[in-house]
């Protein structure tokens, strides 16, 4: 069973029309549990969300980056099973090696154009992480949505998150999802409104609202006593796939180094002066695949459209999105009052990074491996093996002083 790499490289962004497509065996890897922290707590831990929680890193998904998620860390520091659905080598599809040549600058991403599937290893009906890449807040009580694609299907085998979080009888959950209901937009630079969940917009905050308060509700319907930990949605308007046009402008070996990625010429409008915009860098492979002249502009319709509008991100929009994740984030707080569980803000600590320069402003076109620093992947969007720890760590200490327990954090040197 296969499908076609031009479906799956769509699934991080969340916002693609791609259809599910037939069902596979529930194979995953176990790990053997420990002496659990809480016998009561963590008898039965499940992850919910998106492509953070399922491990996607660098544009693709295997076995290896999913045992590198804060949600495998958080089961191997609790003592606690952990079964996730194991992604056959290479992946499904492949996770990018090399960013010159394969990321977001129009090259191939790889020869092998196919999903290798799930891995034949141990076979059970029962999963402890139910994240699927690409879902929004609608997708985790819903079995279709215009936002489902392949990997829907082959994680969750025609049912929802929320039905197979509860085939674990749960008795702890983390819930991280809501970053897709805003990345399309700020990848794309197209914030309106959606018409439609899956579309390349901002799901508007009430929207969300709706779908969450739904998501917990079954959840807790099915189990009173489930205790959980909410994630707060990420500020995807810091991720450093979006630069600041102005750097364009004022530094001149960024300049020239951007100018190469794009094929070695460049026209640069002087309305990107002090307009605090941010370019993303997907811009580039939208020129490729356009044909459109190389133009950076940062005023819609200037020289022409789209120009200044597409794959750039004004002070205005990037206003949008940030009310909206402001937004969803109130509400994802409160609600965790409301049930007793623990809420994280996740934004903190990455905020952190990247002020120390950890997380770089700029995009290094010259690095093959770390263009985007050792936290974040080679999409310039998914946190690597080390950022996921420092957010395991962050996700423990919140989990800890909710509930009074000791959960080790892990070393992430």
């Amino acid at each position: 069973m296969s499908t076609t790499h031009a479906a799956l490289r769509r699934v991080a962004g969340g916002a693609f029309l791609v259809g599910a497509v037939v069902g596979c065996q529930h194979d995953e890897l176990v790990s053997l549990p420990r002496s659990p922290v809480n016998r009561t707590l963590f008898v039965s831990y499940v992850a919910m969300g998106n492509s953070i929680t399922a491990g996607y890193q660098s544009g693709g998904i295997v076995d290896s980056t999913q045992q590198e998620s804060y949600a495998a860390v958080i089961a191997r520091q609790a003592g606690t099973r952990y079964a996730y659905p194991s992604m056959a080598f290479p992946g499904c599809p492949p996770p990018i090696v090399n960013f010159q040549t394969q990321a977001l600058l129009g090259g191939p991403r790889s020869t092998d154009m196919t999903c290798n599937l799930r891995s034949a290893g141990s076979v059970t009906a029962i999963l402890n992480n139910v994240a699927v890449p690409g879902a929004v807040t609608l997708d985790p009580t819903s079995i279709s949505t215009p936002a489902s694609n392949p990997l829907t299907t082959f994680i969750l085998g025609g049912q929802t998150q929320a039905q197979r979080a509860l085939d674990a009888t749960p008795t702890f959950v983390s819930i991280e999802i809501g970053n897709n209901d805003v990345l399309a937009a700020a990848e794309r630079g197209t914030v309106v409104p959606v018409a439609a969940v899956g579309s390349p917009g901002v799901t508007p905050v009430d929207s969300v609202v709706a779908q969450y308060a739904r998501m917990t509700a079954v959840l807790t319907k099915a189990r009173p006593t489930l205790k959980g930990l909410l994630i707060g949605v990420f500020n995807v308007t810091a991720l450093p796939s979006l630069f600041p046009a102005e750097s364009l402008y004022s530094n001149a070996e960024f300049q020239a180094e951007f100018t190469d990625a794009a094929g070695g010429s460049v026209s640069f409008e002087p309305n990107c002066a002090g307009s605090h915009a941010l370019i993303a860098i997907g811009i580039l492979q939208f020129w490729q695949t356009t044909g459109l002249p190389p133009v950076v502009s940062c005023q819609a319709g200037v020289p022409a459209e789209p120009y200044g509008d597409f794959f750039t991100l004004d002070s205005t929009k990037q206003r949008i999105i940030g009310a909206a994740v402001a937004g969803y984030n109130a509400y994802i707080s409160a609600k965790a009052d409301s049930l007793g569980w623990a809420y994280v803000d996740p934004n903190v600590a990455l905020g952190a990074l990247k002020t120390s320069g950890a997380i770089p402003t700029l995009p290094n076109f010259l690095s093959a491996t770390r263009p985007f620093g050792p936290y974040i992947t080679l999409d310039g969007i998914h946190p690597s093996a080390l950022a996921h720890k420092v957010l395991a760590n962050l996700l423990i200490e919140g989990i800890n002083a909710k509930y009074g327990v000791a959960i080790d954090t892990v070393g992430h040197q």
